[in-house]
């Protein structure tokens, strides 16, 4: 898993005072750059975890991509009405893809995990219920599970029958309606897919840096 870029080589536009109408708002900006900067910084530190992850290193990557995604859509609500309408990127359709499976997992592992019901294309409509994370499954629990009790969650869905799909991380959960909760559930998920949510979000931005270098007080140069 390759490192995410950070914010050094943002260019002058998004440094503009003017672009944000009012200083609150340009010291408003440079704050959600410095915590998008921050959590980039402790997402590549936590790369070396990540071959054996705790509960606690899932939890605090999905809480530092949270942290990105908020932070570069707060950007672009305080910028000038008029500059923010305008901006249009090619790559939105790939970043709300990303965000429909983060939101999913994010609900599931840390929002709401015993109810989560607003994600039906990713296999959570209230009925699984997340009670824990694992990096792995012990032998004899994955040797005598059925395949059909194993789920495999990333960007392009929820997959059924995923006992041998690999996975970095491990959520078990149970089924009211498969078996009214008597037999646990395995959702295996992976690093790289929550990593890739961030490294898009990373790169609007810089294409919104971008599209602001190239505008003046008085429009597009």
């Amino acid at each position: 898993m390759e490192e995410l870029r950070n914010l050094n080589d943002l260019d002058r536009g998004i440094h503009k005072q003017w672009i944000w109408g009012t200083k609150d708002n340009y010291f408003r900006s440079c704050d959600y750059l410095q915590k998008i900067n921050y959590s980039i910084q402790d997402l590549n530190a936590e790369i070396k975890n990540l071959s054996t992850p705790s509960m606690k290193d899932v939890i605090f990557v999905i809480a530092l991509v949270d942290w990105i995604c908020e932070a570069v859509k707060s950007i672009q609500e305080i910028l000038q009405k008029d500059i923010r309408s305008s901006f249009t990127y090619e790559g939105d359709k790939e970043v709300e893809k990303a965000e429909k499976y983060f939101k999913a997992i994010r609900s599931f592992v840390v929002a709401h995990p015993l109810n989560t019901s607003r994600h039906k294309n990713y296999g959570l409509d209230g009925d699984l219920i997340c009670v824990d994370v694992r990096s792995k499954i012990s032998s004899i629990v994955s040797n005598f599970s059925n395949n059909a009790d194993w789920f495999y969650l990333g960007i392009d869905g929820f997959q059924e029958n995923a006992k041998d799909v690999s996975a970095d991380f491990v959520l078990c959960g149970y089924s009211q309606k498969t078996d009214k909760m008597q037999y646990s559930k395995f959702i295996g998920a992976n690093f790289s897919d929550l990593y890739y949510v961030a490294k898009l979000q990373v790169e609007k931005l810089y294409a919104l840096d971008k599209y602001l270098g190239r505008l003046s007080k008085k429009g597009i140069r």
